[in-house]
């Protein structure tokens, strides 16, 4: 099975009707695909233990003082682990029961009970992309479902509570009706997505959803693409920075920032700088309240890449660098980098020579650090790390028969 390596193969026609949902070849507004559940062919790979050389770091497999080997909810066949606010509580995709549907979960990872999951009902749409749910310190949880009439809509959910955050076309964009939401920051003010058209292949757009404190109701906005047709966001923090990538038919990604104009509902739309050995495609993703953002420079073909970090040159965050990660396995088959805290810890994951990605972990307090998480399985990916260091996401193989949540306390 072809590895699609690291970062979406997006974008364009993501977002579908529901009735399409089952459809495996169907790109989805998310990151990456990646073997192991049911709805996708497992690839055989290794765990592997040979090391980068020349590190000035360690390279050995990082030791977890605390593991939480989440598995599935009870009853479950898959989960995959989301994000994880600054209060231990993670959020999954899964389901409840053999061939059912898509269901969202909390899972509360301290207390007498933990860990501690909580079923908040089915979205009934389609998730086989690295599209995973995300959650503020609030406790508002964003994420995507599917709609009466067949369409994905971006979704808030406060508690059980599912509240349908809307499209493009409810500020005149008639075709862009199908919208996901990415990623909301801590405090639970600024969400992160993108919108599709259903009548147009092809044409995606980065929208970001604000509230109104007095209303509280949220609005959506259309981001600038900087002169490109096409965009997405990914990433967002309390400072109102947005990260994402502006993309064009012919395939060319720009990594994307947009800064907040102060007093306004807008955003400054900045290109973040590209590697010269690899042009052609580069994504931002998560950013941290520092204004640090990682995310993926990869090959014209989406088959080798680097896991990359960009960080601002100057206060207003206006100008930045970018520092391409190491691969544990000396360069074999890239990475992924996937989020970021703001103690500059780095996760996502790394290929080996098969092309299977393992759970590991960066710092950039050390650009040249890159170490294996303690995640079992034949494959395994690392999603999001919070402030007390705890990273979540999933593994397949080895005891989990398809795909398993996971967590674990970076050491």
């Amino acid at each position: 099975m072809k590895r699609f390596s690291v970062l979406v193969l997006v974008l364009c026609a993501s977002f579908v009707p529901v009735s399409w949902a089952q459809q495996e070849n169907v790109p989805r507004f998310g990151r990456h695909r990646i073997p192991g559940h049911g709805r996708f062919i497992a690839i055989q790979g290794t765990n592997g233990t040979m090391g980068r050389q020349g590190f000035s770091a360690e390279s050995f497999a990082a030791h977890n003082t605390e593991v939480w080997d989440l598995g599935t909810y009870p009853g479950g066949t898959w989960a995959e682990a989301g994000g994880i606010n600054d209060f231990g509580v993670a959020v999954a995709l899964g389901d409840t029961g053999p061939n059912g549907p898509t269901h969202l979960f909390t899972i509360q990872l301290s207390g007498p009970h933990a860990p501690r999951w909580s079923d908040l009902g089915p979205t009934n749409a389609y998730e086989g992309w690295f599209a995973w749910p995300s959650i503020a310190d609030t406790g508002l949880i964003v994420g995507y479902a599917a709609t009466p009439v067949g369409a994905v809509h971006g979704f808030l959910w406060v508690g059980k509570h599912a509240i349908d955050l809307g499209t493009l076309a409810d500020i005149g964009y008639t075709s862009y009706n199908n919208s996901e939401a990415a990623i909301v920051n801590k405090r639970g003010t600024l969400i992160a997505g993108g919108a599709t058209s259903s009548s147009e292949p092809g044409a995606g757009l980065p929208v970001v959803w604000t509230l109104d404190s007095r209303t509280h109701t949220w609005k959506i906005h259309k981001l600038d693409t900087a002169g490109f047709p096409c965009g997405f966001a990914l990433g967002v923090n309390d400072s109102g920075q947005v990260a994402g990538a502006f993309f064009d038919d012919a395939g060319t990604y720009i990594a994307a920032l947009w800064n907040p104009i102060p007093g306004k509902e807008e955003w400054k739309a900045i290109k973040l700088p590209g590697s010269l050995d690899w042009p052609v495609v580069a994504i931002a993703g998560d950013i941290n309240e520092k204004g640090e953002i990682v995310g993926d420079v990869l090959s014209s073909d989406w088959v080798n890449g680097y896991s990359s970090l960009w960080q601002p040159l100057d206060p207003m965050r206006r100008t930045y660098k970018l520092t391409l990660l190491p691969n544990y396995y000396n360069g074999a088959n890239g990475d992924t980098a996937e989020g970021i805290n703001d103690l500059g810890d780095i996760v996502g994951g790394t290929w080996d020579g098969d092309g299977t990605p393992h759970a590991a972990r960066w710092s950039t307090k050390d650009t040249n650090l890159v170490q294996l998480l303690d995640f079992p399985g034949d494959y395994s990916v690392a999603y999001k790390v919070n402030e007390s260091r705890i990273a979540t996401g999933l593994y397949g193989g080895g005891a989990c028969a398809n795909e398993c949540a996971r967590a674990v306390r970076i050491h």
